[in-house]
């Protein structure tokens, strides 16, 4: 949706507080709405308007107003329960876009193409966003078209090949602070909901190099997925195939999904100008 430019103009200028944005120029609100995206994304947990304006030294009203236009276009969102401000699925849009700059995206789709010929399946990318695994760049065959895993969507990544592979790179403390006091959400009859049990599935994943889910997201669809890794050797992403008719312990998909990791891997990290740093 295109705002009229007064609007634009109002929003940016801190509405009512006296500056007008100019086409040339930028305004204290903008380099505070600016500030505090890249504040809170990396702030684990969220931030309170409190906390937001005490760490500026700006009147809570002001940091309230830039809050509360930034949830309203889904750049944030606040959660109902603690009133914490978190990233919005907004800011997908942007980090697509990153995805495709860097370099991500132009190397792996013509990998996810051949991928997605080799096995009949779709093929997906998914990367690590604070206990889901958000879709990223995909090549879609038909038996997955009824379902919603479009690029953007979340899901609980205990639930999914690509978030078993993600978490099981995670840094322990990472990995404990993602569960840290809540239960597992299991949005299937199948999905793991034991935080042992995941883990020691994960000890797994990191033996064999890969990751399954079988109807652990949704019943009949089945997964299998292995690990992206970036320049400095952590993992990057995960690239999987799913679909109804995928065969979780057939060899021939298991060594093309990571055939196709490793050479994701290695072309994006060559593209940076190091090394590949092999699983």
């Amino acid at each position: 949706m295109v705002r009229p430019a007064y609007e634009v103009e109002e929003f940016w200028s801190g509405g009512g507080m006296g500056s007008t944005v100019k086409p040339d120029s930028s305004t204290n609100s903008l380099d505070r709405a600016l500030a505090i995206l890249e504040f809170v994304a990396h702030k684990s947990g969220g931030l309170t308007n409190a906390e937001i304006s005490a760490y500026f030294k700006i009147p809570t009203s002001s940091s309230s107003y830039i809050l509360r236009r930034l949830e309203r276009e889904g750049y944030l969102r606040r959660a109902a329960d603690n009133g914490r401000y978190e990233m919005g699925l907004k800011i997908v849009a942007l980090s697509h876009g990153a995805l495709r700059d860097m370099g991500l995206r132009r190397i792996a789709e013509p990998i996810l193409h051949r991928l997605s010929a080799q096995t009949r399946v779709s093929a997906l990318i998914g990367v690590l966003e604070r206990g889901s695994v958000m879709i990223v760049d995909k090549v879609e065959k038909p038996d997955l078209a009824r379902i919603d895993m479009d690029i953007g969507v979340r899901y609980p990544a205990h639930s999914t090949a690509l978030g078993k592979v993600l978490l099981a790179h995670l840094p322990e403390n990472q990995f404990a602070s993602l569960f840290l006091g809540s239960g597992l959400e299991k949005p299937s009859p199948k999905t793991i909901d034991s935080k042992d049990r995941l883990e020691g599935e994960l000890a797994l994943v990191r033996k064999q190099g890969f990751a399954s889910s079988d109807g652990e997201l949704f019943l009949g669809i089945r997964a299998v997925a292995a690990p992206i890794f970036g320049e400095t050797g952590d993992i990057a992403a995960a690239v999987s195939v799913t679909g109804v008719t995928v065969y979780v312990e057939d060899e021939n998909v298991i060594n093309a999904v990571k055939v196709a990791a490793r050479e994701i891997s290695r072309r994006y990290t060559a593209a940076a100008g190091h090394d590949s740093p092999e699983p």
